[in-house]
């Protein structure tokens, strides 16, 4: 059951500002609501919108909705720093073949309102403290441990199923090749892109990273600004079934975009 609210602390330091932070503290990780501040400002009282967008630039507070106003003090998420770390720390040790927890078992694991965990978690994403993988999460410095044997199965994926292979190639024939249960093939694959060996297409199909890498450079190195569906079979060595998901991937990944029937090719934007 969620905890209730805490109630208004009954001495808030005085300024407009300086309370609105002490009671957001104080609401910790429920985060403190429009309604809850009835008690303290005049039904009126105009200002609490610029207030908490002067105090989110201060980068004392969050705001996770302007209507009705809801915030979360940056303490909060910083305490629940401090817990999602150690709980991933815990589930990385005794799971060390997984690639993350859920999202729905740290909800579990966390009752707290479920914008202000998004939030905390996309924070930490892009703070670089967590990763997140197709709803999965994990610290960012995890990496997955695998038996030696299991070690010897990915070298083999790339020397037997992707190395020297310009195409794509689908997990279903990774595991006709190598004879793998769907399960180990998917968590093989999954590592393999952690690792950047691999990118996952469209339609199930994955590519060679170092492959596309080279693709790309090429692409990019040819001085031209457009790209037909016909010269990059020919750059490629690709039949049209594999082409057409590789130059959607590179879509995706701003490398070319579409143009008519053709493909402008982007600039590095790094």
């Amino acid at each position: 059951m969620r905890a209730s609210h805490p109630p208004i602390p009954k001495r808030l330091p005085a300024g407009d500002k300086p309370k609105i932070l002490a009671l957001a503290k104080a609401f910790g990780l429920q985060g403190l609501k429009e309604q809850d501040l009835a008690g303290v400002f005049p039904p009126d009282f105009t200002g609490l919108a610029d207030l908490a967008r002067s105090l989110e630039e201060e980068g004392r507070i969050r705001i996770i909705s302007f209507s009705p106003l809801h915030l979360l003090a940056r303490d909060a998420i910083e305490y629940f720093e401090a817990k999602i770390t150690a709980f991933l720390e815990k589930f990385h040790s005794s799971h060390i073949k997984e690639r993350g927890v859920a999202l729905a078992k740290v909800q579990e694991r966390f009752d707290i309102p479920r914008p202000i965990l998004q939030l905390c978690l996309k924070t930490f994403v892009h703070e670089g403290k967590l990763r997140e993988d197709r709803g999965f999460y994990a610290l960012a410095g995890f990496v997955r441990e695998l038996p030696e044997r299991e070690e010897l199965l990915l070298r083999k994926i790339e020397e037997e199923c992707f190395a020297g292979l310009g195409r794509s190639v689908s997990p279903a024939e990774v595991c006709d090749r190598l004879e793998l249960s769907p399960e180990t093939r998917t968590q093989l694959l999954d590592i393999l892109i952690e690792r950047k060996r691999i990118v996952m297409g469209t339609d199930g199909f994955y590519v060679h990273r170092p492959w596309l890498d080279e693709i790309t450079a090429k692409l990019r190195s040819s001085g031209r600004s457009e790209i037909t569906i016909a010269e990059f079979k020919g750059l490629t060595g690709l039949t049209r079934k594999y082409a057409i998901p590789l130059l959607e991937l590179l879509d995706r990944m701003g490398i070319t975009r579409r143009k008519g029937s053709d493909r402008e090719i982007l600039p590095n934007q790094e």
